[in-house]
């Protein structure tokens, strides 16, 4: 049996750097912050480097407070609601911020970018598609 799913948007993405690493812009009260973040479908939560959180002149500390086991160790980060834009497409998302200064990557998980995304990959070919998880296929 075959499935056919249209996706609005297509992204050739650099597959000589580790990972799959896109365009992220995060916003909030009028200010907005440009990095990049890597789609980590292992990942539970949305997660991005406390300065990128003090450039939205965010108090780290008063957001959702969440303890993380990673693969390096456990670390502490505390979830705000952000407009998250990725690849054109914009969400508002709760995503968390490092408690510490320390975070040397930033991620794209399930809660806050995955279910909010219909996302298609064709790693041969270096390409990912993605459209709003709300669109019909």
């Amino acid at each position: 049996m075959n499935y056919q799913v249209n996706y609005s948007v297509k992204e050739i993405y650099d597959s000589r750097k580790v990972g799959i690493t896109i365009k992220t812009v995060l916003r909030r009260n009028g200010l907005s912050v440009i990095s990049r973040a890597k789609i980590d479908t292992g990942a539970e939560f949305c997660l991005f480097a406390r300065e990128l959180g003090e450039e939205l002149e965010l108090e780290i500390e008063n957001g959702y407070r969440k303890n993380l086991s990673t693969l390096g160790g456990n670390l502490t980060a505390f979830g705000h609601n952000v407009e998250l834009e990725t690849l054109g497409l914009k969400f508002d998302s709760l995503v968390y911020f490092a408690a510490d200064h320390a975070l040397n990557r930033n991620l794209l998980g399930r809660t806050g970018w995955l279910q909010l995304v219909r996302l298609g990959l064709d790693d041969y070919r270096n390409e990912i598609y993605i459209s709003p998880n709300n669109e019909e296929s």
